[in-house]
């Protein structure tokens, strides 16, 4: 469990998998958080995927959970990934509860997942990506220090027309460098007992 201002993420377990079933036949958030509005999926697909995660060991799947109800909003990952010998985490999240969208809590969430990244697995970049049209995404990253890095052209249908997808990456160094100003931003009063409580005596 890995608590960070007023959230947190835990690993995802099989009770989860109704939630799921639940977020994952949603159009409209399926329109945003895979790009294929039509992505069904039944309860038989999610148990073997859910089996199937068990043996990763360098893909890991959160729970995002609220701190102050511990009721669950949304998922987020992180895929450990080796370009040549550069390692990279691969980051990605929804919130479920489209009643919090524009709340703030996605950068929260992304911080969270760049502490993970950077100050936890010791990666050297960051990499996210995501359709065209989702510009409320794209406003995250940018704001959590991340560059537009590249795009695929029209490699999306969507709602009867074709949309680029974009990618961005973030370099270790540079977010050491706006680490602190993205920690206030996000923890506010909560920064100084999560850089307490991740503090290492020696």
């Amino acid at each position: 469990m890995f608590q960070f201002g007023n959230v947190i993420l835990r690993p995802t377990e099989r009770q989860d998998l109704r939630l799921l079933h639940t977020w994952e036949n949603d159009a409209e958030l399926m329109m945003y958080s895979r790009s294929i509005p039509l992505n069904f999926v039944n309860m038989a697909q999610l148990e073997r995927q859910f089996e199937e995660r068990l043996t990763e060991e360098k893909n890991l799947r959160f729970i995002i959970e609220l701190a102050e109800t511990r009721k669950p909003i949304g998922i987020a990952r992180i895929d450990q990934r080796d370009w040549g010998n550069v390692k990279t985490g691969h980051i990605g999240t929804y919130i479920g509860k489209k009643e919090l969208w524009g709340k703030g809590l996605g950068q929260q969430i992304t911080v969270a997942l760049l502490e993970m990244v950077f100050i936890q697995l010791n990666a050297e970049r960051c990499d996210a990506g995501s359709v065209e049209y989702n510009t409320r995404a794209h406003k995250t990253l940018m704001a959590c220090g991340f560059k537009k890095s590249g795009t695929y052209r029209k490699i999306h249908y969507v709602n009867g027309r074709k949309w680029d997808h974009f990618y961005f990456d973030l370099l270790r160094g540079e977010y050491l460098n706006v680490r602190m100003e993205l920690l206030r931003q996000t923890l506010r009063d909560k920064l100084e007992q999560y850089l307490k409580t991740n503090r290492i005596s020696q």
